[in-house]
């Protein structure tokens, strides 16, 4: 009689730990699901202060329904990446964003092992100083072959090139995991734009170990946008900062630019 409890004991034991997994299983299947669904603008943060970033990925847009059709109020558009690369849609995109009134910025993909002059004259061949309503952003996703120092110092180069010809830092964009775990207490006089992503409508904020707060959330990569055909990264202000808080303090004189 005690075998049989005992095996009772077991056989209950075990139909508990194999429904506990089942359970377990089913909830990550289901925020899965979840977090691959389309988000609108504005499923995170103030319907006013919402914003996207966009490349070649993007394909044509049609920006006149981005700014009527929605309520976006910036736009970071790709310009370059490394040392050569040059998005092929930047100035068009620029031109008519612009056109259509959204506040427009640019930004740089940044190489840890391609030198930094060579990446800011990328940059600065392409774009044109006197079209941009925003700060510049530096995108650093990847940390290469160097150390975390060297990386460091190299974005810290780029930066002071931007300072010393925009009159401003620029913004530095990347990941919560990335910043935690390579740029935490070392850019405290840049402005931050932290990429967090969640399950759909359970978006956990951006949380950064040195306790800083971003001032741009990119809440998701999987946006849909009346004018832009598949996905677009969805960006709002986080928190009490306002869109004077990104926007250049100076305006600069018509540059050489490249003409569509």
């Amino acid at each position: 009689m005690e075998e049989g409890v005992k095996n009772f004991r077991l056989n209950t034991f075990g139909k508990v730990l194999i429904g506990g997994f089942a359970l377990v299983a089913i909830a990550v299947m289901i925020l899965t699901i979840m977090e691959q669904q389309p988000d609108e603008v504005g499923s995170c943060g103030d319907w006013d202060k919402q914003g996207i970033d966009v490349s070649h990925y993007q394909g044509s847009i049609d920006w006149e329904k981005v700014a009527n059709e929605t309520n976006i109020k910036f736009v970071y558009i790709k310009a370059t990446e490394g040392s050569s690369h040059q998005d092929t849609t930047y100035v068009r995109n620029t031109q008519q964003a612009r056109r259509a009134g959204l506040a427009v910025g640019s930004y740089h993909y940044f190489h840890p092992n391609v030198p930094v002059a060579t990446q800011y004259k990328n940059f600065m061949s392409l774009v044109d100083l006197s079209t941009q309503d925003l700060i510049p952003v530096i995108d650093i996703e990847e940390k290469g072959r160097k150390p975390s120092k060297q990386i460091c110092d190299s974005l810290d180069k780029f930066s002071s090139m931007v300072l010393a010809q925009w009159g401003t830092r620029p913004i530095i964009y990347t990941h919560q995991r990335f910043y935690n775990y390579l740029l935490q207490r070392s850019f405290d006089d840049h402005i931050l734009w932290i990429a967090r992503y969640g399950a759909y409508n359970f978006k956990p904020t951006p949380s950064l170990e040195d306790k800083r707060q971003c001032t741009i959330w990119q809440y998701s990569n999987r946006g849909i946008v009346e004018g832009i055909k598949g996905h677009v990264d969805l960006n709002t202000l986080f928190e009490g900062a306002e869109i004077n808080d990104i926007m250049l303090k100076r305006r600069f004189k018509k540059t050489t630019a490249k003409v569509l």
